[in-house]
């Protein structure tokens, strides 16, 4: 199979599908049956093929290869053009760098793109394997919008573990690494909040574009990631704002430390402050100083000097200032 074309599979409306060579790819756009070829859109070629193919707009080809993409439902030609975004679940990878999947659907043809892989696609490409997928191009849409959509529910339920965690931790004291560990977590809830925002209202316009080729139950199973894709964009307004709470007690935790250390500093200062200036005054080597004759004068001067930090520290005591 060439390099461009990762699937290449016609589906038999039973649940399986025909895995196709890149030889017997479509030259017009299928009107019976279901087809579904799924590219690489890192490779020209694809992009060459499917510029060739009659009947898909160069609007379309151009939203297949795009560089960057954003969730949106868009109807394009005789198709509707679908970007969506799933959760980086690939090894030794961030969840919340979501990856893109661009589908142009029309009712016998779907043509989708990837520059990353993605699981829910496998796992729909499994399924047929098994004779247990989809069974027909608006199916396969709504399975993968489910599938894409279901994925998201560990990664969010994660994030919430790992902050009611970091609330606790901080309630039993400040830690090294706590506060990189919460820009950590603010950081992806941002990123995944990013797409979802627009991906939720993508998949609500899909139900309303797809009726003409979507069963009522299809439709049913859209909506639903729809409102899936709510919960978890209000999930993460909440994990945001948890964030930022977080990050006003950790000001203020290190605010209170500091003041404390100050208002240290500045009790030890005013103890201090007139015992020096005595050892200063005494400490000057002119004529006239008293006690200079005497040998007890030095150590009955240490008794005044501690006499007088010891009043010092009872009258602040007595003042309650600590």
């Amino acid at each position: 199979m060439s390099a461009f074309v990762v699937h290449n599979l016609e589906l038999d409306g039973q649940g399986g599908a025909t895995l196709l060579p890149a030889s017997e790819l479509p030259e017009a756009l299928p009107v019976q049956g279901c087809r579904w070829v799924h590219l690489d859109c890192r490779e020209e070629e694809g992009y060459d093929w499917l510029s060739s193919l009659d009947g898909v707009p160069e609007t379309a080809v151009e939203a297949l290869f795009a560089e960057e993409t954003r969730p949106r439902t868009v109807r394009m030609g005789k198709g509707l053009l679908l970007t969506l975004r799933g959760v980086n679940l690939n090894p030794e990878s961030n969840p919340s760098d979501m990856v893109s999947l661009r589908l142009w659907v029309t009712p016998h043809f779907i043509v989708s793109s990837r520059r990353r892989k993605l699981l829910s696609v496998q796992d729909v490409v499994k399924d047929l394997a098994n004779m247990e997928g989809p069974t027909n191009t608006g199916d396969i849409v709504a399975t993968l919008t489910e599938t894409l959509t279901g994925r998201m529910a560990k990664v969010i339920a994660s994030l919430e573990d790992e902050l009611a965690d970091l609330e606790e931790s901080i309630g039993e004291g400040i830690e090294g690494g706590q506060r990189d560990s919460l820009v950590k977590r603010r950081l992806e809830t941002i990123r995944l909040r990013r797409f979802l925002v627009p991906q939720k209202e993508a998949i609500h316009k899909l139900s309303q574009e797809s009726a003409n080729w979507m069963a009522a139950d299809q439709i049913a199973q859209v909506q639903e990631a729809a409102n899936d894709i709510t919960r978890y964009v209000e999930g993460l307004e909440s994990l945001r704002e948890r964030c930022l709470l977080m990050q006003e007690e950790f000001a203020n935790l290190q605010a209170e430390k500091m003041n404390a250390r100050m208002y240290v500093l500045s009790i030890l200062s005013g103890i201090f402050m007139p015992l020096g200036f005595l050892t200063g005054l005494f400490g000057i080597n002119i004529g006239g100083m008293p006690g200079t004759d005497s040998n007890a004068a030095f150590w009955l001067f240490c008794l005044v000097l501690l006499v007088l930090g010891g009043g010092q520290f009872w009258l602040m005591r007595k003042s309650r200032w600590f």
